[in-house]
């Protein structure tokens, strides 16, 4: 009998599931962005996972799933505790 370890899948949640709210602006000299926090449940694990969508007319950056707490409060406090500094820091890095 072989016991392979469970592969996990790579998180895709369906669009039905996804909610999003908008929790404010970045504002750089002319640079604006709409700064939105995503949140889906994982079913596999029991937990909400949650990642920052930043928009600016056409464009869009999308961080990677870099929050997975128990519920949406717990991910919007964590979200809280990112400086606007730190905010610019996480899209400088996905341009």
């Amino acid at each position: 009998m072989s016991s392979e370890p469970k592969k996990t899948q790579w998180f895709d949640p369906p669009l039905r599931e996804i909610q999003a709210r908008q929790m404010g602006e970045l504002a750089r000299g002319e640079s604006r962005w709409d700064v939105l926090l995503e949140l889906a449940r994982d079913e596999e694990i029991g937990a909400l996972r949650g990642r920052i969508h930043f928009v600016s007319g056409n464009l869009h950056r999308l961080s990677g799933w870099i929050f997975l707490e128990w519920s949406a409060k717990d991910i919007e406090t964590r979200f809280g505790e990112f400086s606007a500094q730190e905010l610019w820091n996480l899209l400088d890095s996905l341009t």
